[in-house]
């Protein structure tokens, strides 16, 4: 063999080994990645569902996140065009923005304000005859009374914006104007954001000033039926903002937040840390709370029209089904114009678009069906999450198998415990699918039912068991 290399020196090989090593290690730092990930993701915890059908808890309600939120896509009455849409969905409240600039409400003759409720009517009638409640949200300045004519700025004169709220509420709530009765009105929206103003605490563009001079105004309302006033309605909960606004004495009947959260748990926590902020003024901890829109993202997004918003939704409920706020509002009921491409936050595409019902817009009646008394449960997994009530007899399971990746399939074992002895049906109604019926036999020695359920990528589902040979077990109303 002819020799074509010399003897290999150490510090050749030193040399060579460097280079691989710059070549290879970045190489090795993403296969140890990539392990890790999928470790993480195999380490996650599965469900395996136990409700205890003798061990009641709270009485269930559903009315909480029957709120909606619509943003200010047109300046026109962007609701009645789907307003049988919105009806079918049972609104208890229904909050709009941009009240002053999108609808031309306030302008000025001389030194005097004027104002001009035609516009902003329309949609207010709209909304009452959807069943739902007005939520206004003082928004944003009006350019005749704005430094600079900008509607993010603080007015020319504070007493001006008092004013504007003064007559705001007196036209809504007045008794002989529109004699609505608990509209909320709700300063600003997202004073924190740029885009809205970027207020603060302090400074010349102080929240709590813009917040003073509303409360003064609402205070001088004459002649009006009962309403409440808050906020801050900041683009997400911050601990700064209430408190500031708690330690501000100024009139406040709720507070109020975003929440644009991608981990529905979240949800839980912050309903928690609220309170726990709210201790040391105990007046305020039982304040109405309310989440005036909430999402996964405040970016425009295509997951806003797939199951994948449905699944999202449904979790949320799910965490805040106990300890929930008095309303949460989902944002948005309908899609502004030129969001053929589906990214729009909507419940319903825009009227040019088809006015059609997205996956998410179905949830709401589906969970209606858990109202009851709540049961004890456990085994809820890192996917798979779950609740569980009886009514007039019937045991339910709101099962939601919601991933943030999109691609989690479970197989979930759910035991109905400590049943009395008979003959049963069992259901499972899955949203978007079909209702599986079965009869099932429950032996005096077994006192258990144990299912297996398949749980599909983003879905959601209802286990029904019902007692049907005459007799009626115990546990829950």
């Amino acid at each position: 063999m002819v020799q074509l290399f010399g003897r290999i020196t150490p510090k050749v090989t030193s040399v060579v080994s460097f280079i691989a090593i710059l070549i290879f290690l970045p190489l090795l730092l993403l296969a140890t990645y990539q392990t890790v990930t999928l470790i993480s993701r195999a380490a996650g915890v599965p469900a395996s569902i136990i409700v205890d059908t003798k061990s009641s808890l709270e009485p269930i309600t559903t009315d909480f996140y029957h709120a909606f939120a619509q943003g200010g896509e047109e300046a026109t009455n962007m609701l009645a065009p789907v307003e049988s849409e919105v009806k079918s969905l049972h609104p208890g409240f229904i909050r709009i923005d941009h009240i002053y600039d999108l609808y031309h409400v306030v302008g000025k003759s001389g030194s005097d304000l004027t104002f001009d409720w035609t516009k902003l009517d329309e949609t207010v009638d709209t909304i009452r005859a959807t069943g739902a409640t007005p939520m206004l949200s003082l928004s944003y300045m009006p350019e005749a009374i704005a430094r600079g004519g900008s509607i993010i700025n603080p007015p020319t004169d504070w007493n001006d914006w008092a004013l504007v709220v003064e007559r705001t509420i007196e036209h809504f709530s007045g008794k002989g104007n529109k004699n609505l009765s608990n509209v909320h009105y709700e300063v600003w929206n997202e004073p924190d954001l740029a885009q809205f103003g970027k207020w603060g605490l302090s400074g010349d563009k102080n929240y709590l000033t813009l917040y003073r001079y509303a409360a003064l105004g609402a205070g001088r309302a004459e002649d009006v039926n009962r309403f409440a006033l808050g906020g801050p309605a900041t683009a997400g909960l911050y601990k700064n903002w209430i408190l500031a606004l708690v330690r501000s004495g100024n009139r406040l009947d709720f507070l109020s937040w975003h929440s644009y959260l991608p981990n529905p748990k979240q949800f839980d926590d912050d309903q928690r840390n609220i309170i726990s902020w709210l201790l040391p003024y105990p007046r305020y901890t039982l304040i109405p709370k309310m989440i005036t829109e909430f999402g996964f993202s405040g970016d425009k997004s295509t997951l806003y029209g797939s199951p994948y918003a449905a699944a999202y939704t449904a979790a949320v409920i799910r965490e805040l089904i106990s300890q929930h706020p008095a309303y949460l509002f989902s944002f948005q009921l309908k899609d502004g114009p030129g969001q053929e491409s589906g990214n729009g936050w909507g419940l319903i595409t825009h009227e040019s678009n088809g006015a059609k019902a997205k996956p998410r817009y179905w949830v709401y009646d589906f969970i209606d069906r858990m109202a009851g008394t709540r049961l004890a449960l456990s085994g809820e997994g890192s996917w798979v999450t779950a609740f569980a009530t009886k009514k007039d007899g019937t045991y339910r399971i709101l099962l939601v198998n919601f991933d943030a990746s999109g691609r989690h399939v479970e197989t979930v074992p759910v035991t109905f415990a400590n049943l009395d002895p008979g003959t049963y049906t069992y259901r499972e109604r899955q949203l978007f699918g079909r209702t599986v019926e079965t009869h099932d036999v429950v032996a005096g020695s077994v006192q258990d039912l144990q299912k297996m359920v398949y749980m599909p990528a983003q879905s959601v589902m209802i286990l029904e068991l019902t007692k049907t040979d005459g007799s009626v077990g115990g546990g829950g109303s």
